[in-house]
């Protein structure tokens, strides 16, 4: 019997909450963790492979991840994959502006780790839907 693995790329410039998805990816044996550390990186990757889901920091350099959401949204290949962002902006009007932006959901940091997990699986529950 073969499990299916769900792609999730995670973009994200700090190296510190890159090494702690990693480490809370473990718990998920059918998630495959796929790290890049820019937007642009993220894109460069979605050339040969469109993720399941991405994770996605706001403050990137270059650009930032409501741009990079514009631009995924833009694109009829990308425009049909969750997108959730995590940052640490975690004021209520901080999450509404990224909800009304079109994220899927809006973690903050520090992240919560058994929350972040439930919410990757339900957003890659109701895509399937």
């Amino acid at each position: 019997m073969s499990t299916v693995r769900h792609q999730v790329l995670h973009i994200e410039d700090n190296e510190l909450n890159r090494v702690l998805m990693r480490h809370l990816f473990k718990r998920a044996p059918h998630l495959e963790l796929v790290e890049v550390d820019s937007a642009e990186a993220g894109f460069d990757h979605m050339v040969t492979e469109i993720p399941a889901l991405i994770l996605m920091d706001i403050q990137l350099p270059g650009m930032d991840g409501y741009a990079a959401l514009q631009l995924l949204r833009s694109k009829p290949e990308t425009r049909h994959i969750p997108v959730i962002a995590i940052s640490s902006f975690a004021l209520a009007r901080d999450i509404e502006k990224g909800l009304k932006a079109g994220f899927d959901e809006y973690i903050t940091k520090p992240i919560r780790v058994g929350a972040l997990l439930d919410i990757v699986q339900s957003c890659l529950e109701s895509k399937q839907r």
